[in-house]
């Protein structure tokens, strides 16, 4: 059965990517909302802008993941069209699980929703250790307020995460002083959902860059290329640029190389395997460069992915052992494949 195409005509990929040998026959589920389901659970129904806006987002990822004989899934496809083939996701979670079961599709091993919610939540990323001056996960309106009165060192101002987001969603910059009643609302409200928010100083940035990896349920991790991201102004994904080792700053390749060990330990730990990648980025600090290479962990696939990992991506197709829903228990060294 072939694959979907796209609803618009293309005649190249969007991007450069290097099309991954994944297996013939496979069942794909591009989820690009993954992280609205990972934040409102079992409630979330996708409303009719996001799935369009889905279908047209998901086009370079079919191009880049699919191969000829595959089969894209939705929650329109039709029962059993894909018996007998192992299905894959953007990200596992119950609604891509639900669409390749309808579908027919033997699910690939992947980890619990509760491990996938976790690890994909920003104050994952904030416990592992500070990698930004000033940044906090705030627990109170008390402290968040406290905080948010008095300027950053660099800025004047104060940027506002909720732990689950994407394309530049649930977050907020908010002049420092006291909050209007519309911020204040914001606040509120994410610690009411959340238990938590994220304070983090308002930046200049300079350049966006990211790394991936492939971590499977003995801990084994595949290292990808580091890469540039372009972004809009309100965080939103552009394109994912391959560069050569040579051209990419040396603080960003020893900053972002880190990382990705730190974080796949921690990943194994914790019970995730799959794909996963980190963005990270430059920023002005006074006349100097200074780096946070762990702004957001994406325990997914996502849409850089395939780019960082190049012919490496093959690998997510690896079965794990039957036991694996649980997770490993800690990483082993990292291999360059």
């Amino acid at each position: 059965m072939p694959i979907e195409r796209p609803l618009l005509p293309i005649e190249r990929p969007l991007l450069p990517i290097e099309r991954p040998l994944l297996p013939i026959g496979t069942a794909w589920v591009l989820n690009l909302d993954a992280d609205l389901e990972l934040e409102h659970g079992a409630r979330y129904v996708p409303k009719g802008a996001i799935l369009a806006a889905m279908r047209q987002n998901r086009i370079p990822l079919v191009l880049a993941l699919l191969g000829p004989d595959d089969l894209l899934v939705d929650e329109s496809t039709p029962p059993g069209i894909a018996r007998d083939r192992v299905g894959l996701a953007f990200c596992p979670t119950p609604r891509a699980l639900a669409a390749l079961h309808r579908a027919g599709a033997t699910p690939a091993p992947h980890p619990s929703f509760d491990v996938l919610r976790r690890v994909n939540g920003r104050a994952f990323a904030i416990q592992l250790g500070p990698s930004l001056p000033e940044a906090e996960l705030v627990t109170t309106e008390r402290r968040a307020r406290e905080k948010l009165a008095m300027p950053p060192e660099v800025s004047d101002s104060w940027r506002l995460k909720r732990l689950f987001g994407m394309a530049g969603r649930g977050q907020r910059s908010v002049l420092a002083g006291p909050l209007s009643e519309h911020h204040a609302s914001f606040l509120i409200a994410s610690l009411a959902q959340d238990g938590a928010i994220v304070i983090e100083p308002q930046l200049a940035i300079i350049d966006e860059w990211a790394i991936h990896g492939m971590l499977d349920s003995t801990g084994e991790l595949v290292r990808g290329s580091v890469v540039r991201q372009l972004c809009d102004a309100g965080g939103k994904w552009l394109a994912t640029e391959r560069v050569a080792p040579e051209l990419v700053p040396a603080l960003v390749q020893s900053a972002l190389a880190a990382e990705l060990d730190t974080v796949a330990a921690e990943l194994a730990r914790t019970g995730y395997f799959g794909p996963f990648g980190i963005d990270g980025f430059r920023y002005a600090r006074g006349a100097e460069t200074a780096i946070q290479p762990r702004s957001e962990i994406n325990a997914r696939v996502s849409m850089g992915w395939p780019i960082g990992m190049g012919s490496r991506a093959s690998r997510i197709e690896r079965a794990a052992p039957a036991d694996a829903v649980t997770g490993a228990k800690g990483a082993r060294g990292a291999t360059d494949q």
